[in-house]
């Protein structure tokens, strides 16, 4: 009986072989190498990584699903399947350096790769399959509505590409919109330096709290530990940032600047 896919966990299953292909080809696996995949769903995915000689960690939370995957497991020792939920999953203890390869659900998309951008070294290389609005936010530029605090977030320590979009036709059942297949590759050092990530994060976060605010008046809202505001004109003064521009007019560099200028507040 062919497995069936359930809208409450958000899957689309991969059926073109060109994209299955394309993942296998963009996550440079070589034989050997530890791949993990998040929502294996029906496997179509995991027997491409398998077949390139992959040793394959794969997490898929639907239940009905996991005697077919335990199955192919018995049979290909290369694979081994953790049933549960990939945002509670302890990382930390899985081996590591590893790629990720995944067709990741929509409903967690981007929730997990901000989870998993924080280790750049455990996942040097990402290669997923993402809503195209969550793949336009990860690699935005600045200016425009799809840019904002995920794109800082992630951009800190990857390199954001967008390989290609795909249709709705290439996945069971179609989705609603396209798709885009992205690869993260692990910058050698952070984008840009600042005294204080978390202050520097916190920082950002409230810059967008407010999206038709300016980068002023969204500020003031940010307070230190006991509740008072910084000069925020003082602070932007000195990091040469106008206070009159909306949050999604900065670069990196920008938010860098207004950090390292309220660090010496």
């Amino acid at each position: 009986m062919p497995l069936s896919p359930k809208k409450r966990f958000g899957q689309h299953f991969l059926r073109d072989p060109a994209v299955l292909r394309a993942i296998v080809a963009l996550g440079e696996i070589s034989p050997g190498e530890r791949v993990l995949e998040v929502g294996a769903g029906d496997a179509t995915l995991t027997r491409a990584l398998l077949a390139a000689g992959a040793r394959v960690t794969a997490v898929e939370l639907d239940r009905g699903l996991l005697p077919a995957l335990g199955e192919l497991a018995s049979r290909e020792p290369l694979l081994r399947v953790l049933p549960g939920d990939a945002m509670k999953l302890d990382y930390e203890a899985l081996p590591y350096p590893q790629k990720l390869a995944a067709n990741l659900p929509y409903n967690i998309a981007s929730g997990l790769l901000a989870l998993l951008c924080g280790w750049p070294r455990r996942f040097p290389l990402m290669v997923v399959m993402v809503q195209r609005e969550v793949g336009e936010r990860l690699a935005a530029a600045p200016g425009g509505k799809d840019y904002g605090s995920l794109t800082l977030w992630v951009g800190h320590r990857y390199a954001v590409e967008i390989r290609r979009w795909v249709p709705p036709g290439a996945f069971r059942p179609p989705p609603k919109v396209d798709s885009a297949l992205v690869r993260l590759r692990a910058l050698p050092r952070p984008r840009v330096e600042v005294p204080d990530e978390e202050a520097y994060f916190r920082l950002i976060r409230a810059a967008f709290a407010h999206r038709r605010k300016t980068l002023l008046n969204n500020l003031k809202e940010l307070t230190d530990s006991e509740g008072k505001s910084p000069d925020w004109h003082g602070v932007l003064a000195r990091a040469g940032v106008d206070g009159g521009l909306r949050a999604e007019a900065l670069a990196a560099e920008a938010f860098a600047r207004i950090a390292r200028a309220l660090a010496d507040e």
